[in-house]
């Protein structure tokens, strides 16, 4: 598991990312918002399963 300070940088990454393609065509931020935090949050999730013992 990722300590909450990564989930807090990747989340303002992302906003600000999206923030900058908005300015560039309207729109499209919307949908690089919705495709990367549900790969992140696979990522998070696929990550977090593989360490966890079980």
């Amino acid at each position: 598991m990722f300590p909450v300070s990564v989930y807090v940088a990747v989340a303002f990454a992302i906003a600000l990312a999206a923030f900058g393609i908005a300015q560039i065509a309207p729109g499209l931020g919307v949908a690089f918002v919705a495709l990367t935090s549900t790969g992140w949050a696979a990522y998070a999730a696929h990550r977090r399963r593989r360490i966890t013992p079980q």
